[in-house]
């Protein structure tokens, strides 16, 4: 074999032993995923059928047995009779209740504030012809006067009242305009705190309902000025339950008439 043909088998031996060269394979990754199990939970276990059972024929025996005025008043408070014991009694105990207060009492010992009685200071002409403090006072309504702790500093009054089950829109429910009146009064005595005289008269008053205001309890209705001139004072307020929570949020205009001379007895209803 010559040289040369050496040399070319050696070449060739020589590129034989080279690594093949790498193809580049492209896949697609598919992931799948499994499958979750239909495990249903059930919605109705054997103890909610049982109440729903007992509802159902407790509901039917009471639509056949009575009327729905009936039903209503099953919500509704058991009265005393005007001028009886028990009604000296019923009146005694919502005292008590309005008289132990935790909250009346905090207001008690901050010595920024004056505690008046609601009412009780205003001439008989004038609650005889008045909607709160004369018509709607008596068991089941305002069986007693709220209670008014003053700030003239900060212009600020908080008042404290036991709204009865009559005085209801819906059976359990304080009436809506029941609120605003409360509302329309208990803003007033703040109103007129910077005001000449202090008298004034409503101009505009919005009430924003959070919270059925449920009956038989004491509300405490807080107010404050926020903005007043010679003859104008901007006011706001809320309502709040016994147990804090928040049942009404209110704003108001309160103005001197032009043409009318108003008396100072608001300072002290």
């Amino acid at each position: 074999m010559s040289p040369r043909s050496i040399a070319c088998s050696s070449l060739c031996v020589r590129r034989l032993a080279l690594p093949l060269p790498r193809t580049t394979v492209w896949t697609r990754s598919i992931t799948t995923t499994a499958p979750r199990p239909n495990v249903v939970t059930p919605f109705l276990d054997l103890p909610t059928l049982s109440i729903a059972a007992t509802s159902l024929v407790t509901g039917a025996a009471l639509a056949y047995r009575f009327s729905a005025a009936d039903l209503l008043g099953l919500f509704q408070e058991k009265l005393p009779t005007p001028g009886t014991p028990e009604a000296t009694e019923f009146t005694a105990k919502i005292e008590r209740q309005l008289q132990d207060s935790v909250l009346v009492n905090e207001f008690r010992a901050n010595p920024d504030y004056v505690e008046h009685r609601m009412w009780t200071s205003l001439p008989k002409e004038y609650t005889d012809q008045a909607l709160l403090s004369g018509t709607l006072r008596g068991p089941g309504m305002f069986a007693v006067p709220g209670i008014v702790f003053v700030n003239a500093k900060d212009m600020k009054v908080v008042s404290f009242v036991h709204c009865g089950s009559k005085l209801c829109g819906f059976p359990g429910i304080v009436h809506g305009g029941m609120i605003a009146a409360l509302l329309d009064e208990s803003l007033a005595r703040a109103a007129i705190l910077p005001l000449p005289h202090h008298a004034a008269v409503t101009a505009n008053l919005t009430v924003n309902y959070r919270s059925p205001s449920f009956a038989n309890q004491i509300i405490q209705i807080e107010t404050h000025v926020t903005e007043f001139a010679d003859r104008k004072s901007l006011v706001e307020g809320k309502v709040v339950s016994s147990h804090g929570h928040l049942l009404a949020e209110a704003s108001a205009v309160f103005v001197v008439p032009k043409k009318y001379k108003l008396k100072g007895s608001l300072a002290n209803m």
